[in-house]
């Protein structure tokens, strides 16, 4: 993922002379990152899996679970806050490190280290701005004053959803079929040559546009997969309901059975798909023991 990145292990690696990554190994169970801590440190995840939790009222909650090619600590590149969580290895874990001084320097250094993790800053402002405005429509007197954050639970077993397209567009749009998607949250977006788009699916679309450059996500909680906006034009619908665009509604909207309809864009949009869920019991068993989602 980073060019850059030497084999080393607890070691710098440098570029045109300059300390630019560092790449380092992680037991399970051990931590990278602790919560209220200063750090300027960002990590990307090269190999293994991390949870993130935060102390709350005494007890250790459960946010959410990172792998291979996501990215965590990136708000210490722009601000001097102490670590809002802590981030623990459940693996054996290795990451890249980039410091607050290096990816300053990277702009001219190596420009694809600091767009990498542009691109999950901006992510990260969309996310935060769509929630808000969620908080002012739900509450406008009390917004910006959530009560507590969200604990995410995990589901039972691993979360496989499945699109299939149900007009030969948007089965067209897609890199096979079906597609599957096993990791969340999972972005879909407009296929662009903008260097800053952060999408995991890029859908070709052309004038006049359904798909917005950063349109959805897919997420999991409590073992059921949702949809939010991510500031779209024209929103989807989810099995029927408006989500984003006119509407305003961030989100989420969650599918109430083992199947649903997702439409990108406006309702009479070409981009319609069938979506499957599915959850694996044991997810070492295979197929074998993959269940629908009730």
């Amino acid at each position: 993922m980073w060019s850059i990145i030497r084999q080393q292990t607890r070691n710098e690696s440098s570029y045109g002379g300059c300390p630019v990554i560092t790449l380092s190994r992680y037991e399970a169970g051990e931590v990278i990152v602790q919560e209220n801590d200063f750090g300027e440190t960002a990590y990307v995840i090269e190999q293994g899996q991390v949870e993130v939790s935060k102390a709350l009222d005494g007890q250790n909650v459960h946010l959410a679970y990172l792998g291979a090619g996501e990215t965590f600590g990136e708000m210490s590149m722009i601000d001097e806050k102490p670590r809002s969580a802590t981030v623990t290895a459940v693996t054996e874990t290795v990451v890249s490190e980039i410091r607050r001084d290096d990816f300053f320097n990277s702009f001219q250094t190596d420009p694809k280290v600091a767009l990498t993790l542009l691109k999950v800053l901006f992510e990260r402002l969309r996310e935060a701005h769509a929630m808000i405005l969620q908080l002012q429509k739900a509450d406008p007197q009390h917004a910006l004053v959530p009560k507590a954050p969200l604990a995410v639970v995990p589901p039972r077993g691993p979360l496989t959803l499945t699109l299939e397209g149900v007009t030969p567009r948007a089965a067209a749009a897609l890199p096979v079929t079906p597609f599957q998607i096993t990791h969340f949250p999972f972005r879909i977006g407009r296929q662009s040559p903008d260097p800053l788009v952060y999408n995991d699916l890029m859908l070709p679309d052309s004038v006049p546009l359904q798909i917005s450059r950063h349109h959805l996500a897919f997420i999991a909680h409590e073992g059921r997969v949702g949809v939010v906006d991510r500031g779209s034009t024209l929103g989807s619908w989810v099995d029927d309901q408006q989500l984003g665009g006119p509407s305003g509604l961030s989100g989420p909207v969650f599918f109430t059975g083992s199947e649903g309809l997702l439409v990108l864009g406006s309702r009479d949009s070409p981009f319609r798909y069938r979506v499957s869920l599915r959850a694996r019991e044991h997810p070492d068993a295979g197929d074998m023991g993959e269940t629908p989602v009730e």
